[in-house]
C-alpha cells in the first residue's frame, strides 16, 4: 500500500512510485493543491488534448469516463489524463463509480480529482491508496498533535519556495517573521515573497528592516484591500484606506510594492493579448490573465477588473508603476510628496 505524499515533499522533489488510475489531491489549501497538480502534470510528459480539464460541480461521470476511455483525433497514442477540479460534490454524487474506477487500476488513463477533503476511513481513499496516488495538501502538524501547525516545516517551505520561485534568500529568522505575521496562508505567503523579491539585492538577500516593514498583519490586508478598491473603481474607499495606512506609519514604498505586485499582472496580460493579436490569433483574456500570474480561482474577478480598467490603461500600467517607483525613490521621497504620488496613481485608474 502506497504512502500518502505530502505536498511539501512533492515540491521538494519526491515523486510517486506510480500515478495509477486515480490520483487524489486533497487538503484545505487551494494554493498548495494547485502547485501539487502542476508538479504531477509536469512529470507525466502528457500534453495537449491528452489532458482534459473539468469542473466538478459542472460535470457528469459519463463525460469524465468518455474523456478517459476515448481518444481524440490529435492524441499521440500515450496515456490520457482528466483533471476534475473542485471535486468534493462530484465525489459525493459519484462515489460508487469512482470506487469501481479506482479499483480497475487503468494503465493508460489517469483520473486526477482535486478536492478539499477526502477522509481516510472511506473506501475510496483506501482504494486510491492501494492502486493510485494520494497527495495531502494541508498544513503539516506537529508530531503527535491533531491541530497544532508545524511552524518549522512551514518556515522551511517559505525559505525553499522563496529561493526557488522568487530568487529571494531569507534567513530562518526572516522566514519566522512571515510565518508569525501571515500564518499558514500559502497564497498570501507567496505574494509576500514576491513583494520582498522587489527589494532583494543582487544576491537575493533582503535586510531585516525591509522584512519587518513590508510584511505585516492588518497592514498587508489593508494594502490588498486598497488594490481591490482601485480595481473596482471605488476610489473614495481606496483613498480613505490609503490615508489610514500611511497614518499608521506604513512606508510609502512598501505600499507601492504591494500595489505593483497586484497591478503589474494586468499590464502583463494586456501585452500578452496584444502580442497574440499581432501574431494573428484570437486572444483569450482568461488565458492571458493566468499566464500573467493570476490564480485560476480569481480569473473571473480579474477579467472583470481588466475590462473596467480598459486596454489603454492596462497597456500603460507597467510604465506607470516604474514611474511611481522612481518618484518615490527620488523626487517624491519626502512623506507628503510620497502620499501625493500614490494618490495620483490611484486616480489614474478612476
Amino acid at each position: 500500500m502506497a504512502e500518502v505524499i505530502h505536498v511539501f515533499d512533492l515540491l521538494d522533489g519526491r515523486r510517486p512510485d506510480r500515478m495509477g488510475g486515480t490520483v487524489a489531491i486533497f487538503g484545505s489549501d487551494w494554493f498548495l493543491r494547485h502547485r501539487a497538480l502542476e508538479v504531477l502534470l509536469s512529470h507525466t510528459e502528457v500534453a495537449g488534448d491528452a489532458i482534459r480539464r473539468r469542473e466538478g460541480d459542472q460535470s457528469q461521470w459519463r463525460d469524465i469516463h468518455d474523456d478517459l476511455a476515448s481518444r481524440s483525433l490529435f492524441d499521440e497514442g500515450g496515456p490520457r489524463i482528466t483533471v476534475v477540479s473542485s471535486a468534493d460534490t462530484f465525489v459525493t454524487k459519484n462515489r460508487a463509480v469512482l470506487e469501481r474506477w479506482a479499483e480497475s487500476n487503468a494503465e493508460d488513463a489517469t483520473l486526477i480529482i482535486e478536492l478539499d477533503s477526502l477522509p481516510g476511513n472511506t473506501k475510496l481513499y483506501k482504494l486510491i491508496q492501494k492502486y493510485g496516488t494520494l497527495v495531502q495538501c494541508s498544513t503539516p502538524l506537529k508530531k503527535g498533535s491533531r491541530d497544532t501547525p508545524d511552524d518549522r516545516a512551514i518556515q522551511k517551505w517559505v525559505i525553499e519556495w522563496g529561493k526557488g520561485h522568487h530568487s529571494v534568500i531569507l534567513s530562518v529568522k526572516q522566514a519566522n517573521v512571515l510565518v508569525d505575521r501571515i500564518g499558514a496562508a500559502y497564497g498570501l505567503l507567496d505574494s509576500e515573497l514576491a513583494k520582498l523579491a522587489l527589494f532583494a539585492n543582487g544576491k537575493g538577500a533582503v535586510n531585516d528592516e525591509v522584512v519587518h516593514e513590508l510584511v505585516g498583519g492588518w497592514r498587508t490586508k489593508t494594502a490588498w484591500e486598497i488594490a481591490e478598491y482601485i480595481a473596482d473603481g471605488n476610489m473614495a474607499a481606496a483613498l480613505e484606506q490609503l490615508d489610514r495606512l500611511l497614518a499608521s506609519g506604513q512606508n510609502a514604498i512598501g505600499v507601492s510594492a504591494q500595489l505593483s505586485w497586484y497591478f503589474r499582472r494586468f499590464g502583463i496580460a494586456a501585452h500578452l493579448i496584444e502580442q497574440a493579436e499581432r501574431l494573428g490569433g484570437k486572444p483569450v483574456i482568461a488565458t492571458a490573465l493566468e499566464q500573467a500570474g493570476f490564480y485560476r480561482y480569481s480569473i473571473q474577478e480579474a477579467e472583470r477588473h481588466l475590462r473596467r480598467i480598459g486596454r489603454a490603461r492596462a497597456k500603460s500600467m507597467l510604465a506607470w508603476l516604474r514611474e511611481l517607483d522612481l518618484r518615490l525613490k527620488g523626487s517624491h521621497s519626502q512623506e507628503t510628496r510620497a502620499r501625493m504620488a500614490l494618490e495620483e496613481f490611484v486616480m489614474r485608474l478612476a
